[in-house]
């Protein structure tokens, strides 16, 4: 919360205490965004496969009973 005095009215540990809080939200932000920003790349690039694909370069499949 944003306190509505000029600094120069407010004591030193409202200005700290204010401060903390604008860090605190940047970074709040900062994580916000950057786990969105992984999320998007893990659903273009999945990591599970279905049972009948293989994750090896051989480029033979294996076929699986179902």
């Amino acid at each position: 919360m944003s306190n509505p005095l000029s600094p120069e009215l407010m004591t030193a540990a409202e200005r700290i205490a204010e401060i903390a809080e604008t860090l605190a939200v940047g970074v709040l932000r900062l994580r916000r965004r950057q786990s969105a920003s992984r999320s998007s790349q893990l659903e273009k690039f999945p990591l599970d496969f279905s049972a009948d694909r293989s994750v090896h370069a051989t480029g033979k499949r294996r076929k699986v009973a179902r």
